[in-house]
Order: C-alpha cells, then sequence, then structure tokens
C-alpha cells in the first residue's frame, strides 16, 4: 500500500500537531494547579517582603503561604517549597536537611543558609 501526501493529508497532520501540543501544554499547567492544591491545600495567604542587604540595594521574596508548607520565590533562584517546622515564635518553614531555613513572624522575615543569616531585614510591602 503506497501513501500518498496531498495537501489535505498534510494540513491535518499540522493541525493534529498543533491540538496535541495545545493539548499537552493546558494539561500540563492544570495538573500543576491541581497537585499543588492536593499536596499543599488552598493558599492560605500571600506576601511581599522587601529585604535589605545595606547600601541602597534590596531584594524582593515572593511567598504564598499554605497550611503546613511555604512557596518562596526569591530573585535568580527557582520556586522553593518549604515545610513549616517547629519554632518558638512566629513561622519556621525548612528544606528536609535544614540547610535553607525561611524565618517568619508578623510582617518581618528572614533567610537562612546552612545556619548563616544570608537575607535580612525583610517588611512586607
Amino acid at each position: 500500500m503506497k501513501i500518498i501526501w496531498n495537501k489535505v493529508t498534510w494540513f491535518s497532520q499540522v493541525v493534529a500537531i498543533i491540538l496535541f501540543v495545545a493539548v499537552f501544554f493546558v494539561g500540563l499547567t492544570v495538573g500543576k494547579k491541581l497537585e499543588r492544591e492536593m499536596i499543599l491545600g488552598e493558599r492560605v495567604t500571600e506576601a511581599r517582603f522587601v529585604c535589605g542587604l545595606g547600601g541602597g540595594v534590596s531584594r524582593i521574596i515572593s511567598a504564598d503561604f499554605y497550611p503546613r508548607a511555604v512557596r518562596l520565590q526569591l530573585p535568580g533562584v527557582s520556586e522553593i517549597y518549604l515545610t513549616q517546622t517547629i519554632s518558638a515564635s512566629g513561622a519556621r518553614y525548612a528544606n528536609a536537611d535544614e540547610s535553607f531555613v525561611f524565618w517568619n513572624k508578623g510582617n518581618t522575615a528572614f533567610v537562612e543558609q546552612n545556619g548563616t543569616t544570608t537575607i535580612s531585614d525583610c517588611v512586607t510591602k
């Protein structure tokens, strides 16, 4: 059996490929959102922190708070998900080995990496 390629066949294949790619990316986007909601629960609140580094330079940290976790967006870093851990005062979020810790109390926050404060003087915007 010989396949005869004509304009209709070529056009239908291009349309099929475009539809497949579109459905794939829509599914991926919706799937990520649903997966996040199933694992983390619904977002409780969000905050933007402006953090001073001295010398007039500042960083902005975006935080989405969930019932037992936080999603952070730091400059130059992809998003980070941290689970809530025990703290005496305020909220403490850390990764599994606690090498990255985000502390939040009221409208202030700071970040520790490997026991050293790397981002400080953060206040909600």
